[in-house]
């Protein structure tokens, strides 16, 4: 399946941004790589994503507070999916209410 569909993936960890990135070009989409929040306004800018895959623990700025960045600015305009590894109940229903559209569970098999 090829797709003109691109996903943006923002993770600061460069495996699981290699890992997710390899997974969906083999299925077809174009993806845009992004390790930190800075990179991620930049790419949601230049490419405007058709998906957002992003990881809620990062260095700069954490994936909640782009989230509500994106939602406050009306810039929430592609679903989010948020990602993390050290995640609880209460920030995944945090997010969900801030608009992300899922959550996912690191390590993504």
């Amino acid at each position: 399946m090829i797709t003109n569909n691109t996903i943006l993936v923002v993770d600061d960890e460069i495996g699981i941004r290699e890992l997710l990135s390899e997974i969906l070009r083999d299925e077809g989409y174009r993806v845009a790589l992004a390790e930190n929040a800075e990179q991620a306004r930049i790419w949601r800018n230049q490419t405007r994503p058709d998906l957002v895959l992003l990881d809620i623990w990062m260095p700069d700025t954490d994936g909640i507070t782009l989230l509500k960045e994106w939602a406050s600015n009306g810039l929430l305009t592609m679903p989010v999916i948020m990602m993390s590894g050290h995640g609880t109940i209460d920030t995944a229903i945090e997010a969900t209410r801030i608009g992300a559209f899922g959550y996912l569970e690191k390590p993504i098999p």
